[in-house]
């Protein structure tokens, strides 16, 4: 793919980071719009002299939005929400952005991969799920060259999941079950997530006009996952169930916060699991290797919060 433009909204994110290294490791060239030129810096920095462009874009304002993808050769979406703000809603985000993005990709014929969530759904109360759906289900609808890719959990290095809870348990002796811990995830980890978006590119006319779940090897419940942090940093397992309406309470509350650690749509969508069983050998085909291990690759980075003499 050396010299091809990658067109990636998202760079700057946790995923967006992992798949633009990759990118420019390949010698290609990766257009990146954002919000803030000062959040790419880190990849700008990884790259040789002219191989990353970067372009201010508004998503309140898609004026350049026809032009960006016309001079592409790729388009990659991975723009999504974990909270509402005022300035941005579940809808736009997961739904009239990808819309308008891939009305564009249509038009001009370019490949289009677009990055949304396992366990996606109309069947829940979660607007976060629902816009998600919105969002897979128009692009199905309306293009003709494009790949979902629908990821349980994405763990790694900086990930807001396993990180914040490793957090928690070096500061508390106890860490809070919501719905009993039973919801249940298949985490799959960032670079074998962002080699499968890599390889995908590689070999589009393979995967085509197709929905594919990106998903580890294994199936953990919340409260296993939990009790792993607290294996790792050698610490007693201990938990509070918290009781629905307590939660509900809580997230409502805890949302109106610049940065909200849990919201109550959060919660809601805690009342589904984020699993696609027996999809894991798609993924590890997909990717020509073995996928990473949850509990290996997690307890090296959680180490960062053992408690050190």
């Amino acid at each position: 793919m050396r010299n091809k433009n990658i067109l990636v909204f998202g760079s700057t994110g946790f995923i967006g980071r992992s798949i633009v290294k990759r990118l420019l490791s390949d010698e290609c060239k990766v257009l990146c719009p954002v919000r803030n030129s000062a959040g790419v810096k880190r990849n700008i920095l990884s790259g040789d002299i002219g191989q990353i462009e970067v372009f201010d874009f508004d998503l309140h304002d898609l004026s350049n939005l026809e032009n960006l993808i016309k001079k592409s050769d790729v388009v990659v979406n991975l723009i999504g929400l974990l909270f509402e703000k005022s300035s941005m809603s579940f809808e736009l985000a997961h739904f009239l952005l990808p819309k308008k993005i891939s009305f564009y990709a249509e038009k001009y014929n370019k490949p289009f991969l677009h990055v949304s969530s396992l366990g996606s759904s109309y069947d829940t109360k979660s607007n976060y799920l629902i816009s998600k759906k919105m969002g897979e289900e128009f692009i199905e609808n309306n293009n003709t060259n494009y790949i979902i890719i629908r990821p349980s959990i994405v763990y790694g290095e900086e990930d807001n999941f396993i990180n914040q809870f490793g957090k928690m348990a070096k500061l508390f002796p106890f860490l809070p079950l919501y719905k009993k811990g039973e919801t249940k995830f298949q985490p799959i980890y960032v670079n074998d997530l962002s080699l499968m978006l890599f390889k995908l590119i590689q070999n589009f006319d393979k995967y085509k006009n197709s929905n594919i779940p990106a998903v580890g090897n294994e199936i953990f419940s919340f409260k296993e996952i939990l009790s792993h942090i607290f294996k790792t940093l050698k610490k007693p397992a201990r938990f509070i169930k918290i009781p629905s309406f307590f939660a509900i309470i809580q997230g409502k509350l805890m949302e109106k916060l610049p940065r909200p650690l849990f919201t109550y749509d959060q919660f809601l969508s805690l009342s589904h699991d984020s699993i696609s069983d027996g999809s894991q050998s798609k993924v590890s085909e997909i990717i020509e290797k073995d996928l990473s291990d949850m509990k290996i690759i997690s307890s090296q980075y959680l180490n960062k919060f053992l408690d050190r003499v």
